[in-house]
């Protein structure tokens, strides 16, 4: 996919500059783009989207975020699934759009986060552990499905 040239930035929600600075410190978790990747998964495995106004330090450039390839597939993923009826929303000029989506992800991911350390009584440290844990356990795992089912729903046109 190739997204239309635009200075994009990632901005890290302020209510959980703490949050990220022992997530980085004790989890951790080597960059801020690392913990708004996992915040972001948290908050969409979880239903919390939680839009934000006030960003903390300086924008992560979308390059930066996207190094590792696997995250505009992540960003990408997240806006698919969320604006399911206007599959314009993957169109290189909604980039923007795109990010929000999962920039208010992750701030939900990070609430459900500090809800965690706060309601455990446990550091952000252990809260990681048991979330990736949890994930891994649900469901099993992929399970074998036919084409039809892949293509369940699809029209071609």
């Amino acid at each position: 996919m190739t997204t239309a040239f635009v200075d994009v930035r990632i901005r890290r929600p302020q209510q959980h500059e703490a949050l990220m600075q022992e997530l980085q410190n004790d989890a951790q978790f080597p960059t801020y783009r690392d913990i708004l990747l996992f915040a972001a998964a948290v908050g969409f495995r979880h239903d919390r989207r939680v839009p934000f106004s006030t960003a903390a330090g300086d924008p992560i450039r979308y390059e930066t975020l996207t190094t590792p390839t696997f995250s505009e597939a992540l960003v990408n993923m997240i806006a698919a699934n969320v604006v399911t009826d206007d599959p314009e929303i993957m169109d290189g000029t909604r980039i923007e759009e795109r990010i929000r989506i999962f920039e208010e992800y992750a701030n939900g991911g990070l609430e459900y986060i500090q809800e965690q350390v706060n309601v455990r009584h446990q550091p952000a440290a252990l809260v990681v552990i048991d979330l990736v844990t949890e994930a891994f356990a649900d469901d099993g795992g992929a399970k074998p499905v036919s084409v039809d089912e892949l293509l369940g729903g699809v029209t071609w046109s």
